[in-house]
């Protein structure tokens, strides 16, 4: 049986709640049930899993943790499966991630190697390839990489209005319609623009703030009130972009606990959410591997899942995150050691890169 989880959470329940006994028999029960699908009974625990104990010695512990929330009997005369209270103990205190396998070491590291100067894109593979691997289904999004400015001009649109023209070092060109505020004329715009050229080339563009505004008011020794609509829309054309990835949904469907046409509808809908999906990936959090087990997660429409999220940083700075979402008796062990061997790659490959 694995050993304490280091990653654990501990603040609802304890490493000293269940006796080593009780642990084994829970720990067995979680993976007898997550291959398998189907209750499990003290027989085939004392058949499979040896634990040194009879059958009516393991029955005897099961009830016990029935009885203290830990286990579920979904029929009378079936066998056990665990509880969210006990897929909770099993993650914090008793899972340790499995080792990742060459294989999968071989297509990770193809996968990051490819992408590893293309940060927007290196979440959407990942997973992808996660959910190729693990048959589960997974989001993504990109924190948007890192974008350099390089020059903005106007176009004269017509008489009040200008098409403002943002590049950035990539040569990516985003654009914006703006007013030519009544005091001024295009020709004063672009004289300020060759001054913004020149106070913010080579800076990354996320970090093209409000302060940072200020300061190029003082730089050019002027009033920008008039101008305060421009900086906006140039703070707003420079947001780097967002996207939500989906994927292995046929995946999913797969999975016995969907063959619910409504329960399967219900996910497909929350897809189509996508603000609400990346609000998901992208909310902060303490641990760089959280995961939240059916009724934990805040949205309705996943309390029959299990989310696993894994959130991938350069520099200290967010850069993308991914998700699995997948059954609550998911390979915990399997996908969360993929998910670190991932972390822990990605950022070997990005140091090397800076």
């Amino acid at each position: 049986m694995a050993g304490k989880n280091n990653d654990k959470r501990g603040a609802n329940h304890g490493a000293n709640e269940l006796n080593e006994r009780k642990r084994k028999v829970l720990w067995a029960v979680v993976q007898d049930y997550s291959e398998t699908a189907e209750p499990v009974g003290s027989r085939t625990i004392a058949r499979k899993y040896n634990l040194g104990v009879s059958s009516a010695t393991i029955r005897n512990e099961m009830q016990d943790l029935e009885d203290e929330g830990y286990l579920e009997q979904p029929h009378t005369s079936a066998g056990r499966i665990p509880s969210i209270k006990g897929y909770r103990f099993y993650v914090d205190w008793l899972m340790q991630p499995s080792p990742v396998t060459d294989d999968e070491k071989s297509m990770i590291n193809h996968i990051l190697e490819e992408h590893v100067t293309k940060q927007d894109e290196i979440s959407r593979d990942i997973a992808r390839t996660v959910a190729s691997l693990t048959h589960t289904l997974s989001v993504a999004t990109s924190a948007g990489g890192k974008r350099k400015f390089n020059y903005m001009r106007f176009l004269p649109l017509d008489g009040r209005r200008a098409i403002m023209l943002v590049v950035t070092n990539q040569g990516e060109v985003s654009n914006a319609v703006v007013d030519i505020p009544a005091d001024s004329s295009l020709d004063e715009m672009q004289l300020l623009a060759d001054r913004m050229n020149h106070f913010l080339h080579g800076r990354e563009i996320d970090n093209t703030d409000e302060q940072l505004i200020l300061s190029f008011q003082k730089d050019v020794e002027r009033d920008l009130t008039p101008y305060m609509h421009v900086f906006k829309a140039l703070q707003k054309t420079l947001q780097p972009p967002k996207e939500v990835y989906a994927g292995g949904a046929s995946q999913l469907i797969e999975q016995p606990e969907f063959k619910n046409v409504e329960k399967m509808q219900d996910i497909l809908n929350l897809l189509e959410q996508r603000d609400m999906l990346e609000s998901m990936l992208l909310s902060s959090s303490d641990q760089p591997i959280a995961v939240h087990i059916g009724t934990e997660n805040p949205v309705k429409s996943l309390s029959d899942l299990s989310i696993v999220r894994a959130q991938f940083s350069s520099g200290g700075r967010i850069i993308g995150s991914v998700a699995v979402l997948g059954p609550t008796r998911m390979q915990y062990s399997r996908i969360i050691g993929m998910m670190r061997f991932m972390q822990q790659r990605l950022d070997n490959l990005l140091k090397k890169n800076d």
